[in-house]
């Protein structure tokens, strides 16, 4: 049995044990036929002057060359395998190995060089279609170059100004709604009577008067306030506005810091005495240093600390004396407006008003 099959041709024996092989051994010599072809009508003209490749792209002959030893490789690697020899720890392996590693690497810059290299194809292609002399197609090259490939600031024109300018040079905001502005078709007189009527309500809404006027025609409770007289117009504005704030922190629920002008601004009118908010405030803490200040004085220690002293009781004096005027004279005026008739308070309030 072995001696016949000894006896059998080379052929029939490999497509008996493995048809693949014989498959793929064909495809590979019809490949090989057709790559030998086109190499020795290309060496052909390359030896008659026909290619230069003397100024060639330096990264395209390394690639050559990488392809070239890897080939070689793999027909070595597969003359050990076709002859049944071990290749486990081979040279060939590693070489196979770091030239896979190699081609891989560099495919981002083939990315890169695309562009280049389309555009020499794109020449040479040129070049053999036209039929022109090499020497006049290396100077017709050069003009392309500078004429065809640079770029041209001229063609980058942005969205906006396509559709916001119609050449005149004058910007005009893009429409995307039609609009008609109503305040141009007014007339002087119109607006100027806008503009009063504006400011009246903006007197009336920082009149005492009329908010308190308006609180009792909407029936809202009296409000109990530590100030005693009308506050000054920075207070109120500053009152609306931190109104106006709490009013859309509470519609987005979210809290915004006071910078630091609002805090000292807030510090400010909390301690001035407009309206002698900033009496009433300090009154009971005037009044609890009095003790202190009838009793035995501190030890002092300089001139300067005894004047500064002195003048600190002559304020607090002065302070708890206007604050006596005030209350005494609020007692008087609230008092005679008891004992007062309606038509006699009737007649004051509009006193009060002229």
């Amino acid at each position: 049995m072995t001696e016949a099959i000894d006896s059998m041709p080379s052929n029939d024996r490999i497509s008996r044990e493995s048809p693949q092989l014989v498959a793929l051994l064909k495809e590979m010599k019809e490949g090989l036929d057709n790559v030998r072809s086109k190499i020795q009508a290309l060496t052909d003209k390359v030896k008659a002057g026909n290619f230069p490749t003397s100024d060639g792209i330096g990264y395209l002959e390394a690639k050559h060359l990488l392809l070239l030893n890897y080939c070689q490789s793999l027909v070595y690697f597969l003359l050990h395998k076709a002859k049944g020899l071990s290749v486990l720890e081979h040279p060939v392996v590693r070489n196979l190995v770091e030239i896979r590693l190699f081609l891989e690497k560099i495919r981002p810059i083939d990315r890169k060089m695309q562009y280049q290299i389309q555009k020499l194809t794109n020449t040479t292609t040129a070049i053999e279609n036209s039929g022109l002399p090499e020497k006049e197609t290396d100077k017709t090259e050069k003009a392309e170059d500078l004429l065809k490939y640079r770029p041209n600031p001229d063609l980058l024109i942005s969205k906006t100004n396509a559709n916001s300018e119609d050449g005149s040079g004058v910007y005009r905001p893009p429409k995307f709604a039609p609009t008609a502005m109503e305040e141009d078709k007014m007339s002087r007189k119109e607006k100027n009577a806008l503009r009063k009527e504006t400011q009246m309500l903006r007197q009336a809404n920082q009149s005492t008067y009329v908010r308190e006027l308006m609180d009792d025609m909407e029936g809202k409770p009296e409000e109990i306030r530590e100030n005693v007289g009308a506050e000054s117009r920075e207070a109120t504005k500053y009152i609306a506005k931190m109104e106006e704030r709490s009013r859309q922190e509470e519609e987005l629920f979210t809290r915004a810091p006071l910078t630091k002008a609002e805090k000292q601004k807030m510090k400010h009118l909390t301690k001035s005495r407009n309206g002698l908010h900033g009496l009433t405030e300090s009154f009971y803490d005037e009044v609890r240093t009095l003790t202190h200040d009838d009793g035995a004085p501190d030890e002092i220690t300089s001139f300067n600390d005894a004047g500064r002293g002195e003048r600190k009781f002559k304020k607090r004096k002065d302070i708890i004396t206007k604050v006596a005027y005030a209350l005494v004279y609020r007692e008087s005026i609230e008092s005679r407006r008891s004992q007062e008739t309606p038509s006699q308070l009737i007649y004051a309030s509009e006193h009060d008003k002229h």
